[in-house]
């Protein structure tokens, strides 16, 4: 299953994948498997046509393992006597997809085989393949090039509103077996009202080559003979990719050769092997803790690094790297790659506009986002410099200069009717100029009672109408604010600028007083005002009463005293914990509230209307160990552990990487079930967490501290 895409998920798409589909698996990469020694299908016999990674087919097999390891994922099943082991992996430095097939004879006849290798294109923009369906696969244009021995797929050109440019790359799908057959139609492949359940070019013995498809649904398929003796092994490699055409014949020559590809896996484990178990190992009486700490939460850690938050199956796919993504998932993989740190901070700053506002993140295609920023989005980067240079002394990097950004947004939210350009540079300054400008807009870009104003969202995206007339104001982002600018404080005396130091912490000085005279709420801080001052997150709402950000952030900004605190620790365990973890809020909105926004259309439970949100509790749980409550900190963490849930006919998601969220407490039926896997910002604050908090390894200033805060 799945999809694959060249350098960006949404404009170069090479295979089709359905939204709607993702519980179906469907469409994907197949390998149809046919016997052509015994026989059709009857009665009393078992199938002689299967698909040897279950789907699409599911004819039951008597084995099945999916094996996810690290940079590959293999499939091995054995139906009919024929055992098939398949490895799906990327080379690092080709643009392409391997997939090694090894089919083993455990039956004591031979088997003569007809094996069909099988993928869907997309072909360009995911976007424009929703909204325009039918049209853009008029686009479409796929052949068989029997010189080359490959299917090769393009569209005519990229549409774009009054900018069609031309189509720059070519998909690919080539065979190191003998080509006895190939389809490049899907309608004419499967056959009317037929899906990829039972496609009439294999069922019906109707298989005919389609060497051309223009204009239709295209699809890769080719139709391979085989032969094996009793005992025996076969293996052969398919070669699926994207790329500038004049790159296209040294892949296919070199992947065609079965050793290379062999060769190109080990080199690829290595690589993988080394980025994550060469490094950091923990080792603790909780084995489940460690083999996630070691190994699964910093692969997770560098998928979201190298690929942000759209490439997922419950995403939008919108393409591009986010600004407050991309800055937490740089600190979190900061103990195990500077250099990727450091790079990604630099590329970050380039975003941020004279005015201190910053666009809401980058494609490498398309350049700098260009839909409404979030009013959080300014708060973030500072966090991650602050971290850098805890970690590697290198305060060089705040002397980097960078360009500002200039695009169409000013004043932070506000379009300027007068610019018709697309994004460009508008001078530079250092990386803190830039880290000063971006807090300095955030803390004079408030409401009536002083706090930042909420816009269309802060960190949590959902409360998207509190203050969409430029009213509304976050208590999240006044804490998130004053964190900030303690840090940049920070940075200003490490490199001598007295001044400035002081004149930032004056600011969080006078920010944490704001906060703490207008935003107690009697047992716990308040979350927000919307623009008619309605405040939310406080006891006189009948629901979203409590909401955990506003608590855990405001142990992390340091504004919170000792008193207070235990009134906050109180309340998040009477209101917020539960047996599957941490909630987003308590109560759910069961009912739309203008006022808030998408926040209350969610069912209960779901997303962030009081989800167990997995980030959101990690920052609770860095929040506890700063507390000093280390058996509350590693609890939280072992109920959000996807290794050790217990039950996974109820958890559903992958074992071994993190949830967004877990389904909260007042769904009516789905409370502990896990959504939206891999890519979360839960991995990097996860890593952080257990590191450097639970386990007390923390970067500071003056070097390595050790101040761990372990369960009793």
């Amino acid at each position: 299953g799945g999809y694959s895409f060249y350098k960006d998920c949404r404009s170069e798409r090479t295979l089709r994948w359905l939204p709607e589909n993702w519980h179906f698996d469907r469409p994907g990469r197949y390998i149809y498997i046919k016997s052509k020694d015994e026989g059709r299908r009857t009665k009393d016999e078992k199938s002689k046509i299967w698909s040897a990674t279950y789907q699409p087919m599911r004819v039951k097999p008597q084995f099945y393992e999916a094996r996810h390891g690290l940079g590959y994922t293999q499939i091995t099943t054995k139906y009919n006597g024929l055992v098939s082991q398949i490895t799906f992996f990327v080379p690092e430095h080709d643009d392409c997809e391997l997939w090694l097939v090894k089919l083993t004879n455990q039956s004591k006849k031979p088997k003569e085989l007809e094996i069909f290798p099988y993928a869907e294109w997309l072909l360009g923009d995911y976007h424009l393949e929703l909204r325009y369906r039918n049209i853009m696969n008029l686009y479409n244009r796929v052949w068989f090039d029997k010189q080359h021995k490959a299917i090769f797929a393009k569209k005519t050109a990229s549409w774009g509103d009054l900018d069609i440019q031309p189509f720059m790359y070519q998909a690919f799908f080539s065979s190191t077996l003998r080509i006895c057959g190939y389809a490049t139609r899907k309608n004419a492949f499967l056959g009317r009202y037929n899906t990829e359940v039972n496609p009439a070019g294999i069922f019906a013995d109707k298989f005919k080559n389609i060497s051309f498809c223009s204009g239709e649904d295209g699809i890769a398929c080719f139709k391979h003979n085989l032969k094996i003796a009793a005992g025996k092994t076969k293996e052969f490699a398919i070669i699926l990719g994207q790329t500038e055409t004049n790159d296209i014949q040294h892949i296919l020559v070199k992947y065609r050769k079965l050793s290379n590809c062999k060769k190109a896996l080990t080199e690829t484990k290595l690589i993988w092997k080394k980025r994550i178990l060469d490094n950091i190992q923990i080792r603790t009486p909780d084995k489940d803790f460690d083999l996630m700490m070691n190994i699964w939460v910093k692969y997770q850690l560098y998928i979201c690094n190298f690929w942000s938050r759209s490439p997922s199956f419950y995403h939008e796919g919108s393409g591009g790297r986010g600004y407050r993504d991309s800055c937490q998932d740089s600190e979190g993989i900061l103990s195990i790659n500077q250099e990727l740190t450091r790079k990604r901070i630099l590329k970050i700053a380039s975003l941020i506009r004279k005015d201190g506002t910053s666009a809401p993140g980058w494609s490498d295609t398309f350049g700098p986002a260009g839909h409404r920023p979030n009013k959080d989005h300014q708060v973030w980067l500072t966090n991650t410099v602050s971290a850098y240079i805890k970690e590697t002394g290198d305060t060089s990097v705040l002397s980097e200069y960078v360009p500002y950004l200039k695009d169409k947004w000013i004043r932070g939210w506000e379009i300027d009717p007068n610019y018709k350009d697309g994004p460009t540079t508008d001078g530079e300054g250092t990386l803190f100029e830039h880290l000063e400008r971006n807090l300095n807009f955030t803390f004079n870009n408030v409401g009536e009672r002083g706090l930042p104003l909420i816009g269309h969202a802060d960190w949590n995206d959902a409360i998207d109408a509190a203050g969409i007339k430029g009213k509304g104001e976050s208590v999240w982002l006044a804490e998130a604010l004053v964190r900030s600018l303690k840090m940049l404080a920070e940075l200003a005396e490490l490199i001598g600028q007295k001044q400035k130091a002081a004149d930032l912490s004056n600011k969080a000085k006078t920010l944490a007083e704001r906060i703490n005279e207008i935003c107690w709420d009697g047992a716990w801080y308040k979350r927000g005002f919307s623009d008619d001052g309605t405040v939310y997150g406080s006891k006189i709402n009948p629901e979203g009463k409590i909401h955990m950000n506003a608590q855990s952030w405001a142990i992390l900004s340091g504004i919170v005293d000792k008193e207070r605190l235990k009134k906050i620790i109180k309340s998040v365990d009477k209101y917020i914990d539960g047996p599957h973890g941490l909630a987003l809020f308590a109560p759910a909105y069961s009912k739309w509230n203008p006022k808030l926004g998408r926040i209350s259309m969610f069912s209960e439970g779901t997303k962030e209307n009081a989800a167990v949100f997995c980030h959101a509790a990690m920052f609770m749980i860095v929040a506890y160990c700063m507390a000093g409550e280390g058996n509350r900190a590693y609890k939280s963490m072992r109920k959000l552990m996807p290794n050790v849930q217990p039950d996974y006919d109820l958890y559903k998601t992958e074992p071994y990487v993190y949830s967004e969220y877990l389904v909260g407490p007042q769904h009516p039926y789905l409370y502990g079930e896990g959504a939206f896997t891999w890519l979360t910002g839960t991995a990097g604050w996860t890593f952080l967490a257990g590191t450097e908090w639970v386990l007390g390894a923390r970067r500071d200033f003056e070097g390595l501290r050790v101040d761990p805060c372990i369960p009793s």
